[in-house]
């Protein structure tokens, strides 16, 4: 039986000048490594500057032709590697190229006909991932006629087989004999398709981000999930568009990029692609130390909205972050801190978290009305990109991972898709188990969201768990809840309305410049404020000093006092002393300082008093069970009263009784008819009593 193989290439000019660029580089011990492990290893990453100290031209011609100078570098591997050590060996070894120059690097929207068959550097998060799948790379077919097995070597990225024209034995074409793909015989590599979407921090006005197929093959693949922030560096290639038709295929003179991968470098550092002019850089390391840039930040966040200072202090602090940690026994504890503004009507909640989300180094804002569970945390679809098979799909708060997630309109998501943020809030991860793909992707993000009060506006006599359509526990996930109540007073409000039109005053006109004063009086501009964000997360990590643990300690157990009276609520629980403890790290690292002092421990106990304060109602005792249950101390003790009136009433009544008498018998025991009815009617709601007949009442469960 015949055998014809066909295969491109090497130029031997190329191959020398990878041999010296491999000696010069003293890489040959890691080239024999490679041989030595296969295939537990089978790849050799090589830094691009290497390359171009030892070879500029070479190293500008991988750039310009990488298909001819890469195979080039592939085969220099392989004589490198001793006569013993042919076969399987050398055959599979690979060159993987990383750290591109500047000029390779290329932002998806950038993307032209002049990178076609270039050698780029694309960044962005992993959108879209497919499940990694054998593809043909050496088809062998058999001719019918006279037995003669061809090779034919497929493309990477065309995703019909290509068939040999003719059977070079028989001279026979394939219009006149059939040829017979030999699976077995065939050889096979590993294949993934991604789809990487552009960083949001680098976009500008608003705009939708793009995206771009990336073709994972052999080594690189099973190793990215949606959420990661990659780099990929590859050739740019072109694919055409066919869709089908009564008169066959029609092919478009339109054509679809697609990246095939030579390498991938996960980015781990957050904000490491925010570059710092120098300039800054000297200016923000000023301000080490100083005991007043919290509240100059605090004056720079959202200047024209006048008002809402505690608001915008727990926020910055949100905005820098605590220190996450990695305990012995594997279990994390976030330092990302969790804020939920519920607030009256035109309180100007929305503008702030639009604020925050361009400040914010990886701020992704959404509103509740159009988010969905898939579209929080993620999902699994079905999509022409993987062949129609089931694809995985990144959502917000995982391409928020390691920046921040704002929500606004929080409440009016339906409870189906609140309750998939649960998981995202503590554990920081996102677990999918949908359509046979079982993963669990990091959510490692603070978020922010804003809510309205149930019945439009607060009520400050009732407790703010019965005024938010939010579930306790999912209230309970967040570490401070701030009530932003629009109460008039004369005084204030001739001040915010001066505030308001004197801003409306300086900004002017939209139009020509006409030379009105346009400051908003904010220590930091925006930009500024934002790369000392970065720059404070990036670099300082604070540890808490004894001082500041023991005012820490000493808060937590004086508060917590107050519940060791009989019949007195919890005031707090351990997670809000998880609360303090990120507040104060954050404190400390909003200073640039790598020890937390008691003063930033203050400023924590400060935040965490006032967001104690709003959610208790005048006259009642501090309770976190408003927040953790939804049910404070007070109400259950009204309830267990209620509960017991009604048995006794049922005992006297014949097993029933009326709802008039029972508000009789209550208020003789110090309850009001307001308290009776609204208890009575939580009782009706959970089905804990019910009406057999007109007027009378019995207990489910006596």
């Amino acid at each position: 039986m015949a055998t014809v193989t066909r295969s491109l290439p090497t130029p031997p000019e190329l191959t020398g000048r990878w041999v010296q660029v491999f000696e010069e580089s003293e890489v040959r011990p890691r080239i024999l490594e490679v041989a030595d492990r296969f295939p537990e290893l089978r790849s050799l990453e090589l830094p691009f500057g290497r390359i171009e100290a030892a070879d500029t031209p070479l190293a500008d011609a991988l750039l310009e032709r990488p298909e001819e100078v890469l195979p080039a570098g592939v085969q220099a591997m392989r004589e490198l590697v001793p006569v013993g050590g042919t076969g399987a060996e050398t055959e599979g070894l690979r060159l993987r190229i990383t750290g591109l120059p500047v000029e390779a690097r290329r932002q998806v929207r950038a993307i032209r006909e002049s990178d076609l068959q270039k050698f780029l550097a694309l960044e962005g998060i992993v959108r879209k991932a497919t499940e990694v799948r054998p593809q043909i790379r050496d088809a062998v077919f058999v001719c019918t006629a006279c037995h003669t097995e061809i090779h034919e070597l497929q493309d990477e990225i065309a995703p019909v087989l290509r068939e040999p024209v003719e059977c070079p034995g028989c001279q026979k074409s394939s219009g006149k004999v059939p040829f017979r793909l030999h699976p077995e015989r065939s050889t096979y590599i590993d294949t993934q398709r991604i789809e990487i979407q552009e960083n949001p921090e680098k976009l500008k006005g608003g705009a939708h981000p793009q995206g771009l197929s990336v073709l994972l093959t052999e080594d690189l693949t099973g190793k990215v999930l949606p959420g990661n922030r990659v780099t990929v560096n590859g050739t740019l290639k072109s694919l055409q568009r066919a869709s089908a038709s009564r008169v066959g295929v029609l092919r478009s003179t339109t054509f679809d990029l697609i990246l095939f991968a030579n390498s991938v470098e996960q980015q781990q550092k957050e904000y490491e692609e925010l570059a710092i002019p120098e300039e800054d850089l000297q200016l923000i390391r000023r301000f080490q130390g100083d005991p007043h840039v919290v509240d100059q930040i605090v004056l720079s966040l959202a200047p024209t909205i006048k008002g809402m200072e505690d608001e915008k202090e727990a926020i910055a602090l949100q905005m820098f972050g605590g220190v996450g940690k990695l305990h012995p026994d594997g279990v994390r504890v976030r330092g990302d801190i969790h804020i939920l503004l519920v607030g009256d009507p035109g309180t100007a909640k929305s503008q702030l978290l639009r604020y925050v989300a361009e400040v914010a180094p990886r701020g992704i804002y959404t509103s509740g009305k159009g988010a969905t569970a898939a579209g929080l945390t993620a999902a699994a679809v079905k999509d022409d990109f993987a062949g129609g098979r089931w694809v995985l799909e990144a959502g917000m708060l995982v391409l928020a991972d390691g920046g921040m997630a704002i929500i606004d309109e929080l409440d009016k998501m339906t409870p189906e898709d609140r309750s998939a943020m649960h998981e995202a809030l503590e554990q920081q991860t996102v677990s999918v188990a949908k359509a046979g793909i079982t993963a669990t992707l990091n959510a490692r993000c603070p978020v922010l969201a804003a809510a309205n009060p149930k019945w439009g506006r607060f009520n400050p006599e009732k407790f703010i768990s019965e005024q938010i359509d939010l579930p306790p526990t999912l209230l309970s996930r967040f570490d401070v809840i701030y009530s932003i109540q629009d109460r008039p007073n004369r005084e204030k409000d001739r001040l915010l309305a001066g505030r308001i039109l004197q801003t409306h005053k300086e900004a002017g006109y939209p139009g020509p410049d006409l030379g009105l004063p346009t400051s908003t009086g904010a220590p930091f501009p925006p930009k500024f404020l934002r790369e000392y964000i970065a720059y404070a997360r990036q670099n300082v990590n604070p540890v808490l000093s004894d001082e500041a643990l023991r005012f820490l300690e000493d808060f937590y157990v004086k508060v917590r006092s107050r519940g060791e009276e009989p019949n007195s609520p919890v005031p707090i629980t351990a997670r809000q002393l998880e609360a303090l403890v990120r507040l104060s790290e954050a404190a400390a690292r909003a200073r640039l300082s790598p020890v937390v002092s008691i003063l930033d421990a203050q400023r924590a106990t400060v935040i965490v008093q006032k967001f104690l304060d709003r959610i208790t109602p005048p006259n009642e005792k501090l309770d976190i069970d408003v927040v953790t249950t939804g049910v404070p101390h007070s109400q259950r003790e009204r309830i267990d009263l209620l509960q017991d009136t009604i048995r006794r009433l049922q005992e006297e009544g014949g097993g029933s009784f009326a709802l008039e008498d029972l508000i009789a018998a209550a208020e003789k025991l110090g309850l009001t008819r307001k308290q009776v009815e609204s208890n009575f009617q939580l009782l009706r709601n959970q089905g804990e009593v019910i009406e057999p007949r007109t007027g009378r009442w019995q207990l489910t469960r006596f």
